[in-house]
């Protein structure tokens, strides 16, 4: 019975994320067929893009994270633009702590951390970081994520989105299948007990939970501060390194797995310098 639960919550999870990834895939055809697309491109990869991925990210949804994963996949966005967006997100973990009854003054001061301290990375990053994917337009007619020929309007804007959604989900169900399977079987007693250490080693240990690519991380995070297993700096420090089920899909394309390590390292920092700074 718990093998079934743990199928239909990982085809719960890859269904929810589907209509994002169709969305983004559409958005990339529409952008690349745009008389402005310069603009768009510009706006996407301008200076204050980090503010807005990270004013965006904070919707308590996974399927932000998936899109602005894709776009960075295609080079659209920048790796500032994206660890903004990722730092900022908490997956389902802010539906779990407003469902839950965590204070308002607790979730707001979560968001306020969270949007401004992904500001502040990203905008670093996108100084400083010089291994940027660089979009390069396909030419007239070829589809942007594998270069086959399009065959018409309809094939364009609806066939190769869904082929390349579909896949995406695929990808996402098995992600979501192996990661189920592992906290099922580790149990959630034992990891509260993994990070219901003393609160100031609590930094260190949480963004290690948050970095799992699957939606039960979050609510893991979120479930342990309700129950008093976390304080506020593990529960700030871990939904930093949360980017849900947007780090495996990043990982999916071979050339950014060199590229995933960074990010995931920059990532844990980012969680525990910002839940350090919480208890200042």
């Amino acid at each position: 019975m718990i093998m079934i639960d743990i199928i239909l919550d990982a085809v719960k999870d890859a269904l929810f994320i589907f209509p994002f990834l169709f969305l983004i895939y559409m958005l990339m055809e529409v952008w690349e067929g745009a008389r402005n697309k310069e603009k768009i491109e510009k706006a996407l990869a301008g200076r204050w893009a980090p503010a807005v991925a990270a004013c965006t990210g904070i919707i308590p949804e996974c399927g932000f994270s998936v899109m602005c994963a894709k776009l960075y996949d295609t080079g659209f966005i920048r790796t500032g633009t994206l660890i903004a967006a990722f730092i900022s997100t908490s997956d389902e973990g802010l539906i779990i702590l407003l469902s839950g009854g965590a204070d308002v003054y607790t979730i707001l001061t979560l968001v306020a951390f969270k949007i401004i301290f992904g500001c502040f990375v990203g905008l670093l990053l996108n100084m400083t970081v010089k291994f940027d994917n660089t979009h390069v337009c396909p030419p007239k007619g070829r589809c942007i994520e594998c270069g086959e020929e399009h065959g018409g309007i309809f094939d364009e804007m609806v066939i190769h989105p869904f082929y390349h959604s579909a896949k995406t989900f695929i990808y996402i169900f098995a992600v979501n299948i192996i990661f189920g399977l592992l906290l099922y079987w580790i149990g959630e007693g034992a990891v509260n007990q993994f990070i219901s250490g003393s609160e100031t080693v609590q930094p260190l240990i949480t963004p290690i939970i948050g970095l799992i690519p699957n939606c039960a991380s979050s609510i893991l995070l979120a479930g342990a501060y309700l129950n008093n297993a976390i304080g506020f700096s593990g529960l700030l420090a871990g939904l930093t390194a949360n980017a849900g089920i947007g780090l495996a899909v990043l990982v999916k394309n071979p050339e950014n797995r060199k590229k995933a390590v960074f990010i995931l390292l920059i990532l844990y920092l980012s969680g525990v310098t910002i839940g350090y700074l919480s208890m200042i």
